[in-house]
């Protein structure tokens, strides 16, 4: 199956993030600010810093994904019960049908100025919502999942919670979500990200993983993000208040955040290591790659980057299409189209060019030839079975 790539819809502004961080604040301010003071290899998109909520930028990305050999997309949601936040693409693909397959990421947390290393909280996203709060989250949805273009698994849309623990009860919130789909006539293909090790616990209440690279690669690396800190942690979160969990998660982040660059040849071994191999292994479900061809938050972190170097971009596409081989019921994704804020956009760039789009394409219609390839590879791990 070809890559979709996930869509990143921080490109215009909102009154949410007028009140706080000023009128017109977007996320191209952060890249335009760490161009400027040269603080990383630069990137910006090859038609300029552009209006993300216009519909005719849309509709041109979209033609250049499809021109570009990606599969499809997925769309990252902002859902927060009270209302809903940066659905201006969303709101593009329901009103013109993209004739390109896509899905959902909810990205299933609060928002807070954390990255700049402030505890102060701008949305909140209840960890326990009530099942009217579901109720009226699925109305929505189902809305989406009628759309001709939807992405479906065996029948079955197609929706991923980006992080799952979040929730103070996530196999609750997973089953309230099941039961109200259910009321409304409709089977879910629920998925999850893992990011770090700790959230394989979450693959047995779910139908799907994604292995959130290099995400996981940097969460392997650090205490913080084991099993055991995430026991401590829920156990902290038990009887602490909303702020003091706020300033405890401040802490961690400047214990273990002061800049940090990974090699990327230590990547690729890592993607070929026999831990990673068991790692996927004892995952229940459907498992595949989310994978970056780079990685660079300095705009949003400043000096307490995590930073990877870029990837080859054949390289890269045929990372994906091993991932497409091992996995055929499940796209692999690309993180992401436009991630500009963390050095993680394929989108035309106007210093790398279209290079990333120009190999997937050559690399993944060269693997639909059948006279091009000797044999398909088993998939692994890629039965459905719970």
């Amino acid at each position: 199956m070809k890559p979709f790539a996930i869509y990143f819809p921080q490109f215009y502004p909102t009154a949410t993030n007028n009140k706080a961080w000023g009128k017109g604040f977007t996320d191209w301010s952060l890249v335009a600010n760490a161009n400027l003071r040269n603080q990383w290899v630069r990137r910006a998109p090859l038609r300029g810093f552009y209006d993300g909520a216009s519909p005719e930028v849309h509709q041109a990305q979209i033609n250049e994904m499809k021109n570009g050999g990606l599969g499809g997309f997925a769309v990252y949601h902002y859902w927060f019960y009270t209302h809903q936040e940066l659905n201006a693409f969303e709101s593009t693909i329901l009103e013109r049908s993209p004739g390109l397959p896509w899905f959902m990421i909810w990205a299933s947390e609060g928002w807070s100025k954390r990255w700049l290393g402030d505890s102060t909280s701008i949305l909140r996203l209840t960890d326990a919502p009530t099942d009217a709060d579901i109720g009226n989250h699925c109305d929505y949805l189902m809305k989406c999942f009628e759309s001709p273009d939807y992405l479906r698994i065996d029948g079955c849309p197609l929706f991923i919670f980006y992080n799952l623990s979040h929730f103070s009860n996530p196999e609750a919130v997973l089953n309230g979500y099941r039961t109200a789909m259910r009321q409304r006539g409709s089977e879910i293909y629920f998925g999850h990200f893992v990011k770090n090790p700790f959230d394989v616990q979450y693959s047995r209440l779910v139908d799907v993983t994604y292995l959130f690279e290099p995400r996981l690669f940097f969460g392997m690396q650090r205490a913080g993000r084991s099993n055991t800190a995430k026991y401590v942690f829920d156990v902290l979160r038990s009887f602490l208040s909303e702020a003091a969990i706020s300033r405890f998660m401040l802490l961690m982040d400047r214990v273990q955040q002061r800049g940090v660059t990974y090699d990327s040849q230590l990547f690729m071994l890592y993607l070929q290591s026999a831990q990673r191999a068991s790692f996927i292994q004892n995952i229940q479900g459907l498992v595949q790659d989310v994978l970056s061809p780079g990685w660079n938050n300095t705009p949003r972190y400043s000096e307490r980057f995590t930073a990877m170097g870029n990837i080859d971009a054949q390289v890269f596409a045929q990372l994906l299409l091993k991932s497409s081989d091992r996995c055929k019921v499940l796209p692999p994704l690309v993180n992401a189209w436009n991630e500009w804020s963390e050095g993680a956009a394929i989108e035309p760039c106007a210093y790398f060019e279209s290079s990333y789009l120009d190999a997937i394409k050559a690399t993944f219609t060269s693997a639909l030839n059948p006279a091009s390839r000797s044999g398909d590879l088993l998939p692994r791990n890629c039965s459905g079975e719970r």
